[in-house]
């Protein structure tokens, strides 16, 4: 090697040496962690006794950060590891840190981030991200119930079909009385009778029945109902 040459190598290796520690002691030594924001989201499936027919949601809630001016959230999302968009603006004093995203597709997975803003738009708190993977919806069941009089007194029998969800491992069977708080009347394995006969009925009354089917976790997987019936006098 031509020693002019050489000799410019080692000048820079020297140099080189000579700025590096220098340079990294010139850049930060840790960043600000902002305060968290507990965040949670998870698919939530409606009670099948309620008079709207069940839909999915994605349901995410959050609790304030400690030691923040929060004026408003914002919820992103992304969508099988796409781009993040906004998909919710919630008000730093609202009286519930939540959002429904009904907008899921089965056998897509979702991510939400939540950040806090202040009153200048600056960020002052953050979430982890969390992720929530949206199966195929909960089969439904053929479910039906009639009143049946015997020698003056009601009762009214439920029947439903199997469900072909393997996963499945019982049925419950729920009711509510003249909207009323829900009740567990009824709980059978999966390869139990699926036919239950309520005699604790009274004239009058407006009783609404459904039935669910649930694998080992307690998870949904077949429904059926609701069906309403009307006791007579």
């Amino acid at each position: 090697m031509h020693p002019t040459r050489l000799a410019r190598i080692i000048a820079a290796a020297m140099l080189a040496a000579f700025l590096l520690p220098q340079a990294v002691l010139a850049a930060p030594t840790s960043a600000t962690t902002l305060p968290t924001v507990r965040l949670s989201c998870a698919l939530v499936v409606p009670n099948p006794l309620s008079t709207i027919a069940p839909n999915r949601a994605i349901v995410c809630k959050w609790a304030p950060p400690l030691g923040a001016s929060v004026d408003r959230y914002r919820l992103w999302r992304s969508v099988n590891g796409g781009d993040r968009h906004l998909i919710a603006t919630v008000a730093g004093d609202a009286a519930l840190l939540r959002h429904a995203d009904r907008n899921i597709r089965t056998g897509s997975t979702y991510r939400y981030f939540v950040a806090a803003l202040n009153a200048e738009g600056t960020r002052v708190a953050k979430s982890e991200v969390r992720k929530v993977y949206v199966g195929r919806p909960a089969e439904v069941l053929r479910f039906n119930c009639i009143v049946e009089i015997d020698e003056g007194i009601a009762s009214v029998v439920c029947r439903w079909s199997d469900t072909t969800r393997a996963s499945a491992v019982k049925y419950v069977l729920y009711r509510t009385v003249d909207g009323g708080a829900r009740q567990a009347i009824h709980r059978t394995g999966e390869d139990g009778r699926r036919v239950f006969r309520d005699r604790d009925v009274k004239p009058g009354q407006a009783v609404r029945y459904a039935v669910v089917a649930l694998n080992a976790s307690g998870r949904i997987v077949a429904y059926g109902g609701p069906d309403r019936e009307v006791i007579p006098n």
